[in-house]
């Protein structure tokens, strides 16, 4: 029973000392990295003050009652009075700051207060960590800054070896080892565990931002080609705002829609736009397209855009055949009515960006030449026909890998200058 309640008391003394460092400087507002932070540099510094102790403690055996022995106690003050500002200030920046200065400094003075870097066991090593916690908690930039000043100590120390006291304390043999093991081991041990958790928290970064990027892939395929998609991770998703871009645009409409949906179940209807739409969607991505916009009764699409593609009309004339030779594959095979289709192709320039605000965005096409595919797609009623192109696709494209009927110029609505019509067949 006793041992019991002692483990208890244990774990709730543990339990409320992790409480009361979590609790450190803490803001409401705070994120899990500022969390973070601010219980590592209080973790830090009260094992840095716990070693200035000791090593306070080892001075005083070693050298008596002097400034040696009172510069470790001079930075438990100093970081000691940190720790009570930050946290009453709920913010860290003062602990931290007192604690790098106290890190490089005080170290500096304890080298030069024994005189000699022989005798003090290179003390200097602690200054290190001035520009290493620099570097993990600050920026590059101020690192560098810290960096310079650690170089100055060493300079001095190694060129000058001054002694604050008047001459250099001496030391024994087996007091000198006990320093060297003591500072060099300990500042390196120091350094490899703040080293091996930035490395850790980069990796951690890494994995976190990598799993990001499949997710926004993952997504963001959905709706474009898997080559697009990375193209546009790479650039941050930025499309930017709208410019010119050399496209082909095409509309696809299912004929007599309309009157098949009022006739069917709205689950039978469902099914239908959920295949034959899911088809066009992988047709398009397949021939590097983007759907832009899916009707109930048909789509809109691009190739030449957000990704510049010189071979655009090629790759969507590629995707119009596709499209009817899948429709007619469902078709023959029972899986959906017999569908006719409607595709228009028109080739030339267009603004492309995106529009919106920060709730959604849309990317979408303006200009001419997208009235003039969607103009050119309805003229298949006319013509009986399902695949029209303009002449500007005719003359982006080898002829020869087409067979082709030419309908003649037609004026089309909203269109000031008559357009050359192809029907493929």
């Amino acid at each position: 029973m006793f041992v019991i309640l002692e483990s208890k008391l244990i774990s709730n003394a543990m339990s409320r000392f992790v409480t009361l460092l979590n609790s450190f400087a803490a803001r409401p507002n705070d994120s899990k990295s500022d969390t973070f932070d601010k219980l590592l540099i209080l973790t830090i510094s009260l094992c840095c003050g716990f070693s200035g102790l000791i090593w306070s403690l080892m001075y005083y055996v070693v050298f008596d009652f002097g400034l040696t022995m009172l510069l470790p106690l001079g930075f438990i003050v100093i970081v000691g009075s940190g720790m009570l500002v930050s946290h009453f200030m709920r913010d860290h920046r003062p602990l931290l700051y007192a604690q790098l200065a106290c890190i490089t400094w005080i170290s500096a003075f304890i080298q030069w207060s024994i005189g000699s870097m022989e005798n003090s066991g290179l003390v200097i090593c602690w200054s290190f960590l001035g520009p290493l916690g620099a570097l993990i908690f600050l920026s590059l930039r101020q690192a560098i800054l810290w960096m310079i000043m650690f170089i100055f100590i060493v300079i001095v120390s190694a060129w000058y070896e001054p002694a604050l006291l008047g001459t250099p304390l001496e030391v024994s043999e087996p007091v000198r080892i006990m320093f060297y093991v003591m500072n060099i081991g300990t500042s390196l041990i120091i350094v490899f565990i703040a080293t091996s958790w930035f490395v850790r928290r980069i990796k951690n970064e890494k994995r976190r931002s990598d799993k990001l990027a499949d997710r926004l892939q993952a997504l963001f395929g959905q709706h474009v080609s898997k080559e697009i998609a990375e193209e546009l991770i790479t650039k941050d998703g930025d499309v930017g705002p709208g410019k010119y871009f050399d496209v082909s645009v095409m509309f696809v409409d299912i004929r007599n829609f309309t009157t098949f949906a009022e006739s069917r179940a709205p689950r039978e209807v469902s099914n239908f736009q959920n295949l034959v739409f899911g088809e066009f969607i992988n047709i398009v991505r397949e021939h590097k397209g983007i759907v832009l916009q899916a009707l109930g009764d048909g789509i809109m699409a691009v190739f030449g855009a957000p990704v510049e593609n010189e071979e655009h009309a090629l790759d969507a004339i590629q995707a119009g055949y596709a499209i009817l030779k899948k429709v007619q594959e469902l078709s023959d095979n029972g899986e959906i009515p017999v569908t006719t289709l409607g595709i228009g192709l028109h080739s030339g320039k267009v603004i492309a960006g995106e529009v919106g605000n920060e709730f959604r965005k849309f990317y979408i096409l303006s200009g001419s030449n997208v009235i003039v595919a969607a103009r050119i797609e309805q003229l298949n009623k006319e013509y009986s026909s399902q695949f029209l192109i303009s002449k500007s696709v005719y003359d982006r494209i080898n002829q020869t890998s087409i067979e082709y009927k030419f309908k003649g110029e037609q004026l089309l609505k909203g269109i000031s200058k008559p357009v050359g019509i192809y029907q493929l067949v």
